[in-house]
């Protein structure tokens, strides 16, 4: 039976309050130790050590941790994670090296296990043989975009279509998202797929244009619109020669917000630009994994003026090479 909203987060409180007495010797019963509830976890701490559980499977929520370790600098953290432990570990180690990142042990066991950083995963390779597909997509007018080793077709950003393996190979499916990809194939079963992913780039496409009023479809991968409008014009960005970058982990579905990136060059220097929009305290510990990978002289994080916060201007600072936010005026509108 499923816990609603309230018992999951007494329950929470509960199991962070044990794990800090137990494992990390810090008392909430004890005079000066306060117990607080954030959107990322649990926190119990005193004025000098601080114990954090998170139980969220979103690897963003590392950059509400971050927040709240830019507020309270002389407290020494704790870090104590249900999932995600290597890739947590591997970020923090890069950003905020002076914390320390458990994993959480067996399930109803208040027990921690040192976590050590994970390798990044390497890139999977294109699926192969979808030379006439993408001949396709281009013909159609959307653009070809390989992340995962997925061949995709989108609309600036707005994925409309996918290359997926079948038992007698690479096929197209066209929808906005997987779930409309598999109503295509019941609903337009024997239709010409080209055309059909005509159709569906004209329905889509009015709906990504700039100052067009809000609908569900503009609400979508916005911050994949935003790369998209510097891959057009990289001058917004000051670079020159963009090439798109897949986000690290792959990105996990069509709702979720995920950091778009691509590099360009600066003169002799090499820019990674990552796009994000709202107050996206993840961004930060998204691109510690780009450096890593991509090695950039510096780092541009393009976003809507509004979105240029106090605490991403800090957190920026922990990326340890030269970044700044740079403010665009985004084709939305809100």
């Amino acid at each position: 039976m499923s816990l609603d909203p309230a018992q999951r987060a007494g329950l929470e409180r509960a199991r962070a309050i044990a794990l800090a007495r137990e494992q990390f010797e810090l008392d909430a019963s004890t005079d000066g130790v306060e117990v607080d509830t954030a959107p990322f976890g649990v926190t119990v701490h005193s004025s000098s050590r601080a114990v954090v559980v998170v139980s969220s499977d979103d690897p963003a929520v590392l950059g509400g941790v971050l927040v709240w370790r830019q507020r309270h600098p002389n407290v020494e953290v704790e870090l104590v994670v249900e999932h995600h432990a290597g890739t947590h570990a591997r970020r923090i180690e890069m950003i905020a090296p002076e914390m320390t990142v458990w994993s959480l042990g067996a399930k109803g066991t208040p027990l921690v296990l040192a976590a050590t950083p994970e390798v990044l995963p390497e890139p999977h390779p294109a699926t192969p043989d979808t030379a006439s597909i993408v001949a396709m997509i281009k013909r159609c007018g959307a653009s070809v975009v390989v992340e995962d080793g997925i061949v995709r077709a989108e609309v600036l950003g707005l994925e409309v279509g996918r290359v997926v393996e079948s038992p007698s190979g690479p096929t197209f499916e066209v929808g906005v998202g997987r779930f409309d990809r598999e109503a295509g194939v019941l609903l337009h079963a024997g239709r010409d797929i080209e055309e059909t992913l005509v159709d569906v780039i004209a329905r889509v496409a009015p709906h990504r244009q700039e100052a067009v009023p809000a609908h569900a479809i503009n609400r979508l991968a916005r911050e994949r619109w935003l790369r998209e409008v510097v891959f057009r014009d990289p001058g917004l960005a000051r670079i020159s020669a963009p090439s798109l970058v897949e986000p690290i982990p792959p990105r996990s579905n069509l709702l979720d917000a995920c950091p778009a990136a691509l590099l360009g060059h600066d003169g002799e220097a090499v820019v990674l630009v990552v796009c994000t929009v709202g107050a996206d305290l993840g961004v930060v510990p998204a691109v510690a994994d780009l450096i890593v990978r991509h090695r950039p002289d510096m780092v541009r994080v393009v976003l809507p003026r509004r979105d240029i916060l106090p605490h991403l201007q800090q957190l920026v600072t922990r990326l340890g090479v030269p970044t700044e936010l740079l403010g665009i005026d985004p084709p939305w509108q809100s």
